[in-house]
């Protein structure tokens, strides 16, 4: 995984600047430099997450200027572009700018609307990774006191059917950069049909077997790791794959969650098109999501 510029789209709130110390962070440990983004709407709202919008070019310029002289006293790279022409889709101005950018990563928050219109359409996020583009780092803010970004815990969510290769090479890119150490974690699929109607001691064993499987693939992925990075554990949870993420995350806890994802089921089908949505949900969560190819 190579990652030498970052898009961070803004919408001029202090919510959507909350991810900002992770895009820093990102550059600082990555050598990457930063693009901040923002997209004029057509009929924009007068406000955003109770913050004036803003609704011309020369304000978003002024606003991003700011925010960048902020971030260039860390010793960063950044660059600031407005798209001037409004636009009635933001997720498709975004996914433009990101090949105009030649950007290699999209930093964001998900803390938008949660409307009728919203659940339709999909988050901007999930719009902008189902179109094919860039790993997006997405954070879950709810609140302006969120935490400080620090990656020490990274969480890696297994799932064999996925680009497992995508996710270890990100796994071992970020882990080294920051010195954090690695649990990857797996989840069995549910009973077939096939087993569903063995007998209870027949399915206990398949069902062993089957775990036992998925232990030992999974010690020959960390093994792949550990040649590079000093901490690597694994884990097995016969929970849902949504409340084995939840629980491994919050007991790490992890400061990074990288899910492989494909176009289909949004942000992380992972056996249960829910998961993505249970992650969303929850506040002050850092993830990347790498669309497989």
């Amino acid at each position: 995984m190579k990652v030498r510029r970052i898009l961070v789209p803004l919408d001029g709130s202090r919510l959507a600047e909350a991810v900002l110390p992770a895009a820093c962070s990102f550059a600082q440990k990555l050598g990457a430099s930063l693009v901040l983004l923002h997209v004029l709407e057509h009929e924009p709202p007068t406000s955003v997450h109770g913050e004036p919008h803003l609704a011309s070019a020369a304000a978003a310029e002024a606003y991003l200027d700011e925010q960048a002289g902020r971030i260039r006293r860390s010793g960063i790279t950044v660059e600031v572009h407005v798209h001037g022409r409004p636009v009635d889709d933001v997720a498709v101005a975004i996914d433009q700018h990101v090949h105009e950018q030649a950007a290699d990563l999209i930093a964001m928050c998900a803390h938008g609307r949660t409307g009728p219109l919203d659940r339709l359409l999909g988050t901007i996020a999930e719009r902008i990774l189902r179109g094919g583009s860039i790993p997006i780092l997405l954070r879950t803010v709810r609140h302006l006191d969120a935490p400080k970004f620090e990656l020490r815990k990274l969480l890696v969510p297994i799932d064999f059917g996925h680009d497992i290769d995508a996710a270890l090479d990100a796994a071992g890119t970020l882990a080294g950069a920051f010195g954090a150490s690695v649990t990857l974690l797996s989840v069995p699929e549910p009973p077939s049909p096939a087993q569903s109607q063995l007998l209870p001691g027949a399915m206990a064993l398949a069902r062993q077997f089957e775990q036992d499987d998925i232990r030992q693939r999974l010690d020959e992925l960390a093994a792949r790791l550990r040649g590079r990075l000093p901490d690597v554990q694994t884990a097995v949870d016969l929970r849902r794959p949504g409340a084995a993420i939840l629980a491994a995350s919050e007991s790490l806890p992890a400061d990074l969650i990288i899910l492989v994802t494909h176009a289909h089921g949004g942000v992380a089908g992972w056996f249960d098109p829910s998961v993505g949505q249970q992650l969303l949900a929850r506040p002050n969560l850092t993830l990347l999501l790498i669309r497989e190819p």
